[in-house]
């Protein structure tokens, strides 16, 4: 049986593309200077290591960072709120944001807030006077910073769903409505219930079990096979056969699988366990349906692939985000928290790996999965060893052109997964530019409305037009303003959709391709066809030994022993007894093997109709990618329109500026 150490290679990667950034090897950005010949680079870093006020950081974490960034648009709503004048507000950005950057870390949201606070302190707004107070930093005052809208996506609750939330306090687990299959008490203290006696052998009830519930609990290699007592052939003498069997009961069960489905949401915990270069990031998991949430390290989620591989060798198993040596940066660390989130929903979307113990006591269990662990006995038998014996009709439900669809796919998807993989790519730049465009509209609002105070007074006495002009400007800056959020709304709907969904698509495609992968060693390991050969031979010597003495061998001077039958002296008794208990092994062997064998194959098509029905996913997501491109759309143009009869209103005639 193929197991996951076989597949490590192929089930260790998430394929997640690389991350278009516009701030990576940008000819522009490397050649803006400041005062001094300081880089933005440099300038991020002025506040390393300084004791910050605290706003400094609830103003970061409430404008949504992804990747330990935000959107300049983002910073803007938040210097928005601190009452200076445009013209102040566009001063301090063109100093701390390069002009093709729609991003900034964390660093130069500082710097910008300190320069914020400094200018409501009437100080001079210059690098080196930041750098001389940067030890006793004023605090920016930000009324209302927390009913800022940021434009968070709202949660649908689609089934694909990967958004996640900032977590403001490390949390609790909150208990769940269903008991745990794992153990039956909670965890009181440092100590752990002993663990019930199923666990070295859990059940595995799912919906295409062709056994009924008490067939599913016992062992696959009963008494009878061990004692050597039974019947020697048929299909059914030696395992025998499950009595109640439903063929409809699985179609019943197909029509189900997509309702009523569990939403993960993961998120980063507060802070980073362990010491020094040694510490590690922990995640919260969360769980909609069954209102819990826990801690989990990424080692957590690597062991459960591990034994689920184990377990479930011919399922479509998801893929994990790969592993990295070394401090990982925050970019790294997002598109990790992404994958992980596509990994646990893609469980919670398989009608069989959803329903798994295991996976549940990941989702519920309140403890350190680690402690979890050492205290129970995890069985790693592959869930076959819990189907058998099979109903003789089970063969049946296996369309017959099985392998024909197999072969069909197994073609396309190398080709499939290419093209998956271009438009991963080419949406996530298209996200990149839509975000670069709200930061661009952003800065150009801004520049306007400082033009606007700056143009109130003109050089001629009772100059009305240039009042009115003036006006205008800030009309026409406040309107382009709310295109710049209806753009960075557009550009986190894209991430948080379509991005996403197509990379939930796209490994769907890889982790079905990796388990035909799978299929393909099994059956290069040839078990069935040595039986085969083991159990011909065997038959062939136990003939030669029983059958009768030939005269004609004995005067050709053959031995005695050679050609004495078994009812002769019984030479060859003990001989002829070991090959028969031989026989009945490996028949017994060979049925167990073909009844696994008829259990892949119909989990395999159970799995090429669970991939099927994943292509309504597909529409649906093209129906919410749609809709939000036509909502932005509408905003946009309504956004436009609105700018019309301002801007027809604004003085043409030039004599009117004489």
């Amino acid at each position: 049986m193929s197991t996951l150490g076989e597949n490590r290679n192929g089930m260790a990667t998430s394929f997640t593309a690389p991350t278009f950034d516009s701030d990576v090897n940008d000819p522009w950005t490397a050649a803006s200077r400041l005062e001094g010949g300081m880089t933005h680079e440099d300038l991020s870093t002025i506040l390393s290591g300084m004791p910050l006020p605290e706003i400094y950081t609830t103003a970061f974490d409430l404008a949504q960072p992804s990747g330990g960034k935000v959107t300049v648009s983002a910073v803007n709503k938040i210097v928005g709120v601190s009452g200076l004048p445009s013209v102040t507000v566009d001063k301090i950005m063109n100093m701390v944001v390069a002009p093709t950057r729609s991003r900034i870390t964390k660093g130069e949201c500082s710097v910008v807030l300190a320069l914020v606070a400094m200018a409501q302190k009437n100080m001079d707004l210059t690098i080196e006077n930041l750098t001389a107070h940067r030890g006793d930093l004023p605090i920016p005052h930000l009324p209302g910073l927390e009913n800022i809208d940021f434009g968070s996506v709202s949660d649908h609750s689609r089934i694909y769903s990967t958004s996640s939330t900032t977590p403001k306090h490390h949390p609790v687990n909150v208990g769940s409505s269903i008991s745990d299959p794992w153990r039956n008490s909670t965890y009181r203290g440092s100590g752990y219930p002993p663990p019930p006696s199923y666990l070295s052998a859990p059940p595995f009830p799912t919906l295409d079990s062709p056994t009924s519930p008490s067939a599913t609990t016992g062992s696959i290699v009963g008494p009878s096979i061990g004692s050597g007592s039974g019947a020697t052939g048929g299909s059914h003498g030696i395992l025998g056969a499950s009595e109640s069997f439903d063929p409809e009961a699985t179609q019943r069960e197909i029509h189900h699988w997509f309702l009523n489905l569990d939403v993960i949401h993961i998120s980063f915990a507060p802070e980073k366990e362990g010491i020094f270069l040694f510490k590690h990031t922990n995640y919260i998991v969360e769980s909609k349906n069954r209102q819990t949430a826990v801690i989990r390290r990424y080692s957590d989620f690597w062991w459960l692939l591990e034994v689920l591989g184990k377990r479930f060798p011919f399922r479509i198993l998801p893929n994990l985000p790969p592993k990295r040596l070394g401090v990982a940066d925050e970019a790294f660390l997002e598109r990790r928290l992404k994958g992980l989130t596509r990994f646990m929903n893609a469980l919670m979307r398989h009608p069989v790996l959803r329903k798994d113990p295991l996976v549940i006591s990941f989702l519920t269990e309140p403890v350190e999965l680690a402690l979890w662990r050492k205290n129970v006995v995890i069985s790693t038998e592959d869930e076959f060893t819990t189907q058998l014996p099979i109903h003789p009709s089970l063969a049946k439900q296996v369309p017959a052109d099985l392998e024909l669809q197999l072969e069909n796919i197994k073609r396309r998807l190398p080709a499939a997964i290419d093209y998956y993989r271009t438009m991963v790519h080419v949406i996530d730049r298209v996200q990149k530019r839509t975000e670069a465009s709200a930061a661009d509209y952003m800065r150009f609002s801004s520049a306007l409305n400082g033009l606007a105070e700056c143009d109130k007074q003109c050089h001629v006495e009772d100059c009305y037009n240039c009042g009115q002009l003036s006006q205008g400007y800030s009309k026409i800056g406040s309107t382009i303003g709310q295109t710049s959020n209806v753009l960075d709304d557009q550009a986190k709907t894209l991430q948080r959709g379509m991005v996403e969904d197509l990379k939930r698509q796209r490994d769907l495609l890889v982790s079905l391709k990796e388990l035909l992968q799978r299929r393909e060693r099994s059956k290069e390991a040839g078990t069935i066809e040595s039986l085969q050969k083991r159990i011909a031979a065997n038959e062939a010597k136990l003939k030669a030994l029983q059958a009768p003495i030939n005269p004609t061998a004995v005067a050709n001077g053959e031995s005695a022993g050679e050609t004495r039958g078994h009812g002769e002296s019984g030479v060859n008794d003990a001989q002829i007894e070991r090959l028969n208990a031989n026989l009945y092994t490996d028949r017994a062997e060979l049925e167990i093997q073909n009844q696994r064998a008829v259990l892949l194959q119909h989990t395999l098509w159970m799995e090429l109709t669970y991939f099927h029905k994943n292509h309504a996913l597909i529409a649906t997501m093209y129906q919410a990618f749609v809709n939000e491109q036509i909502k932005t759309n509408q905003s946009l143009t309504d956004t436009w329109k609105s700018l019309s009869p301002i801007v027809h209103d604004l003085p043409m005639e030039v004599n009117g500026f004489n």
